[in-house]
């Protein structure tokens, strides 16, 4: 396969800057964003090349000057139901889908990698060999103050506890253990999504945030969940399973820790999502390197705590983006298992198609030594003036349908309160 050749030109600088800086540097030409606490925040902005599938063109990198020490070549988000391509036994999405992509990556012209814990900035432009880059588009932002109005719901209350219920049924005629089931909620909006995107990062400063606009279309991502990274020669999967809100104070708090870690429900829960994935990562990986590195961890956001495992493998020889994706997607621990049963409960009681929400964004460098996803849980996607976000839970055997609707709530309670 003959390849793009790519030139890049790097420069670095000491900078001390903040997520707001680069909210900033965001303009009317279609770009992604990816920021969080603690680690990298990368910008690129202006396509190059632009691919719709998960078989990217074959590129040659020229890197030249003080280059950065991580690779993020192609920048982009793969929606849940792309997964269908890997399991043809899925039937076809129900309709009702906005207008975006279900998969898209795209090489960037311009690219801003800020290290934060050592506040250097790298600054990096890329020239192409040939004349095929993406033509320029425009992206509408929106101006004036930011203004939302709830227009539905895919469920009430009562609807998806009953939802519950129908799990529950199948739990106990042996079909399936755990189904990850979510809602959708329905909003007009008007006014700057940049200045939504801020609001909620500053109720929610989640580590795998994410703002990618295109023709048409914008999503914006307050994800606390890694699905997979590659660095190093490792891959590690990181599955969320298990959910408290926060307390009002330190004590309530304190005790609601205690709860989520004792809590026999939620920790069966994490054990059969790990277990899912622990398999998925075997597929790909060198036997026998495939590990739990912990379990469980206590992670606490703005407004719940989550129980997290840690997973880990090496891959295979010869990985590509499109082995990973047909071993480890969707995540477990937004389908359930087994996955496959569980993805057709999904696909019969859930009345929309979830889109990017809980696939994946993330990026990848050109020969794939570098990888970084996150799974797009509390992640709205923007288009006409229509915005969307879902929420859910791991429905098992224990679940109590009350509960499990509460902690929807809970789950969307930062972005309902920036919508508000």
């Amino acid at each position: 396969m003959s390849s793009t050749a790519v030139c890049e030109t790097w420069q670095r600088r000491e900078a001390t800057l903040s997520v707001d800086d680069f909210f900033d540097r965001l303009n009317a030409r279609p770009g992604a964003l990816f920021y969080g606490p603690g680690d990298w925040i990368l910008l690129g902005r202006e396509p190059l090349l632009v691919a719709g599938s998960h078989t990217l063109p074959a590129l040659a990198m020229d890197r030249r000057g003080d280059a950065p020490p991580i690779c993020p070549d192609w920048l982009g988000f793969v929606g849940y139901e792309y997964g269908r391509r890997f399991e043809r036994l899925l039937p076809e999405p129900r309709p009702g889908a906005l207008p975006l992509p279900d998969c898209q990556f795209v090489l960037y012209r311009e690219v801003e990698l800020y290290d934060q814990a050592h506040r250097r900035l790298f600054s990096g432009r890329r020239f192409l060999d040939s004349a095929d880059a993406a033509l320029p588009a425009r992206v509408d932002l929106g101006l004036g103050p930011f203004q939302a109005r709830k227009i539905g719901d895919t469920d009430t209350p009562a609807a998806y506890r009953e939802k519950v219920a129908t799990i529950r049924s199948e739990i106990g005629r042996g079909n399936v253990y755990q189904v990850s089931l979510t809602r959708q909620e329905r909003w007009a909006v008007s006014g700057s999504r940049i200045e939504f995107a801020r609001r909620l990062f500053a109720a929610n400063p989640a580590p795998f945030s994410a703002l990618v606009t295109g023709a048409g279309f914008t999503i914006i991502s307050s994800s606390p969940e890694r699905f997979v990274r590659l660095r190093e020669g490792r891959l590690l999967a990181q599955p969320i399973k298990g959910t408290i809100g926060r307390g009002a104070n330190e004590a309530e708090d304190g005790r609601r820790r205690r709860e989520l870690l004792g809590s026999a429900k939620d920790l069966a829960e994490l054990a059969m999502i790990t277990d899912l994935i622990r398999n998925d990562l075997s597929r790909m990986c060198v036997a026998p390197s495939v590990a739990v590195a912990a379990f469980p961890r206590l992670e606490t956001f703005a407004n719940v705590h989550h129980l997290v495992a840690d997973v880990v493998g090496a891959p295979a020889p010869g990985l590509d983006l499109g082995g990973l994706l047909a071993a480890l997607f969707p995540g477990g621990s937004i389908t359930g298992c087994p996955k496959l049963a569980a993805m057709l409960r999904i696909r019969e009681l859930e009345a929309l198609p979830r889109q990017v929400y809980t696939g994946a964004i993330g990026w990848l460098s050109a020969d794939f030594g570098q990888c970084d996803f996150n799974i797009a849980i509390r992640t709205c996607w923007e288009a006409g003036g229509e915005l969307r976000f879902g929420v859910g839970g791991g429905v098992v055997w224990d679940s109590d349908p009350a509960a499990e609707y509460l902690e929807t709530i809970a789950k969307g309670r930062s972005i309902v309160a920036c919508l508000s």
